[in-house]
């Protein structure tokens, strides 16, 4: 099963006046190493084996997300 969650993608390119793109991306949450609140901002980094992604969607509704496949 996986989760579906709007990342934000950064582009070292642009510029910090610009807004940030963002697109949907499915995750599987087994493959999910940790995940926590981003400072000064409501967005949540999901660490994975590999890399790290950010997400749009807050802590508790990533929580929710992964609880919910978990028990299912």
């Amino acid at each position: 099963m996986f989760i579906e969650l709007t990342e934000i993608v950064t582009d070292r390119a642009a510029s910090y006046a610009s807004k940030p793109k963002q697109r949907a991306i499915s995750i599987n949450p087994e493959k999910i190493q940790c995940f926590f609140t981003e400072s000064n901002s409501s967005n949540t980094i999901i660490q994975l084996r590999r890399e790290s992604v950010k997400v749009v969607e807050d802590y508790e509704t990533v929580k929710n997300f992964a609880n919910k496949c978990k028990n299912s």
